[in-house]
């Protein structure tokens, strides 16, 4: 690479990076108070009310919701791979254990919001004797019985809550508008707790949405009611997601709160006397990798951000996991990957490198003009650039093939960084989880050497002042680098060496 081409390669990353940083963070205005929800999902059926019922229907009186959920009151379950604490107020779950490579971590970031809880006014009782669910049951004091089943999932089934109300009165019954919900917020791991509160959102897909683009339609910036109908509503943070698949039929809008928190609540019914009515509400609850969630094929794994290139970034993951697959390692597949891309865009490599050989040439051409019109900078520029063109040579000709190769960095950029698949997977020696940093930050530290390296293989500035921003551009990206992901210093650390080794074996090419 020219000076040219480092500097206009630092500046599109220095640009991304601001850009990326400026979107992960957002923000979050104040809430005054809390929003009431509104909207979630049902598959399964219900008893419709009698016909010609004399009886008028009676609503629940309000009840209002204690300040605590202490956990331990809470029961120990089991929710798939997942060690839960389900307390009986609402049957909410207020402690929700995820296993992940390096231990588990806590999804429920608020246990007195609790996760997918009901009738909070509701003292719940569990079900011993129940098989193949969890179940807890309460009955209000109008004679309503309502039942809770946490079911779990199979293959490309989601695990569901299903809520049966069951009217055991001689009278028709209102179920009311009672509420599920998910947050506010959403546990994640040790390393990304300091970010997680700027990268949480509230997100929705909605049935009109094709195409993986990369977008999430009806991303929730604002608190308030969101019309559906969704295919899936929910939250998440860079690695977890907490979503729900309402049915347009039995529930009503989408009501969000900040710190994220999506609420939603049952359209009313009446039960008729010794009837009952069930609803079904799928959900998931777990880490966003990208692998499992596309097998649902229900648009889940659009809630991974892999950024404004996200086709390439999803065939980046793709050509990863094939790799793996090789190699069993993530690491060694990274390192295959960039040696692939190495060649797939060597043409472009070779247009840079001849590029810049054509501008090392007229390097003592440009010197003479430089000492010629050293008082005259505007004479400087319009004699330069006759000399560039009376010779034929591009000053531009270096930057834009590296330009071209911008939308695969950034793609990758992204895919490294929100892929869960890398989350925990060791490489070797002291590299134990390619999504964290490097924790001695030597992967950081060699690659700014060989950035030096490469920039000492390559004229000098004839400006001043180029000179020193290429002199301190090798120590700009190792700083900025120094507390990105293990996984993507690796692979620029490697094109970084494999673009060095290249320029000295063709050096004599490129000479003449």
């Amino acid at each position: 690479m020219d000076r040219n081409l480092l500097l206009a390669v630092s500046l599109s990353v220095a640009v991304y990076a601001a850009w990326f940083g400026f979107l992960e963070k957002r923000f979050n205005p104040p809430v005054d108070a809390p929003a009431t929800s509104a909207a979630s999902s049902a598959n399964g059926g219900a008893a419709a009310p009698a016909a010609g019922s004399s009886a008028q229907p009676v609503a629940p009186a309000p009840s209002a919701k204690p300040a605590k959920l202490d956990a331990a009151e809470a029961d120990t379950v089991k929710i798939g791979d997942a060690v839960a604490k389900i307390h009986p107020r609402g049957a909410a779950i207020v402690s929700f254990l995820y296993p992940e490579p390096m231990g588990s971590v806590e999804l429920v970031a608020d246990a007195n919001e609790g996760l997918l809880a009901t009738f909070p006014e509701l003292e719940f009782e569990r079900d011993p004797s129940a098989m193949n669910a969890i179940v807890y049951t309460a009955t209000r004091a109008d004679g309503l019985k309502i039942t809770k089943h946490f079911l779990p999932g199979q293959g490309t089934v989601l695990p569901r809550v299903r809520i049966v109300a069951q009217n055991t009165s001689g009278r028709a019954l209102d179920a009311g508008a009672w509420t599920l919900s998910v947050g506010s917020g959403l546990g994640t791991i040790e390393t990304e707790k300091k970010e997680n509160a700027d990268l949480q959102r509230a997100i929705a897909l909605t049935p009109a949405a094709k195409g993986l683009n990369g977008r999430i339609d009806g991303d929730f910036n604002e608190a308030g009611s969101h019309p559906g109908p969704y295919r899936w509503v929910g939250i998440d943070n860079r690695y977890f997601l907490a979503a729900l698949l309402p049915s347009p039929e039995h529930f009503g809008p989408a009501q969000v709160a900040l710190p994220p928190k999506v609420t939603l609540t049952a359209k009313p019914v009446t039960i008729a006397p010794k009837g009952l009515f069930t609803w079904e509400v799928p959900y998931y609850l777990g880490a966003k990798g990208h692998t499992w969630l596309s097998r649902y094929e229900l648009g889940l794994e659009r809630s991974i951000d892999f950024g404004y290139f996200a086709w390439i970034g999803r065939k980046m993951l793709e050509a990863l996991e094939w790799l793996y697959g090789l190699t069993g390692n993530w690491g060694w597949a990274i390192l295959a990957l960039t040696l692939i891309l190495q060649v797939v865009l060597f043409p472009l490599t070779w247009k840079s490198l001849r590029a810049a050989g054509a501008m090392k040439k007229l390097q003592p051409e440009v010197a003479k003009l430089q000492q010629k019109y050293a008082g005259d900078s505007a004479k400087l520029s319009a004699a330069t650039m006759e000399l560039y063109k009376t010779k034929g040579a591009n000053p531009l000709g270096g930057c834009l093939p590296m330009l071209l190769q911008m939308p695969i960095f950034i793609a990758l950029f992204n895919t490294l960084r929100n892929s869960w698949e890398l989350h925990g997977a060791q490489w070797i020696f002291w590299i134990h989880d390619l999504s964290a940093k490097d924790p001695y930050y030597v992967l950081p530290i060699v690659m700014g050497g060989l950035m030096f390296l490469q920039s000492k293989m390559n004229p000098p500035a004839g400006d001043p002042a180029q000179q020193k921003i290429m002199m301190f551009m090798p120590l700009i990206f190792t700083f900025m680098f120094l507390n990105f992901p293990s996984g993507l210093v690796l692979y620029w650390l490697t094109n970084s060496l494999v673009s060095t080794v290249v320029q000295v074996a063709l050096k004599d090419q490129l000479e003449a």
